[in-house]
C-alpha cells in the first residue's frame, strides 16, 4: 500500500506548498539527479540514504525553493501519487 503525506493528496496542498513532481532522470551512488527548473537543462540532485528504494523514471515529490540566482534548497517528500504523474512523461509536473 503506497503511502503518501497529507500535503501531496490535493492539487490546492500541492501548490499551496510549492510540490511538484519530478523525474529521476539518473541515480550515483547515493544521489538522484533531476531537471532542476522548467525552462532549463540545469540538473539538481540530492543525496538519500536508500537508493535501492528509486529508480531511474520514477516521479519524486519535491520542494524546491530558490533563495537566489545560485542557491537553492530541496526537501524530498516522496513517491509521487499517480493522480499527479504527467501523461506525456515531462520532467517536472507542473
Amino acid at each position: 500500500m503506497e503511502r503518501y503525506e497529507h500535503i501531496q493528496k490535493t492539487t490546492a496542498l500541492r501548490n499551496q506548498n510549492s510540490i511538484k513532481a519530478y523525474k529521476i532522470l539518473d541515480i550515483q551512488g547515493k544521489r538522484i539527479f533531476f531537471q532542476l527548473w522548467l525552462n532549463s537543462d540545469e540538473k539538481g540532485s540530492i543525496s538519500i540514504s536508500m537508493p535501492e528504494e528509486y529508480e531511474i523514471g520514477q516521479y519524486v515529490d519535491m520542494q524546491v525553493i530558490r533563495h537566489s540566482k545560485t542557491n537553492y534548497s530541496v526537501k524530498l517528500i516522496g513517491t509521487t501519487p499517480k493522480a499527479f504523474i504527467p501523461a506525456d512523461g515531462r520532467a517536472i509536473a507542473v
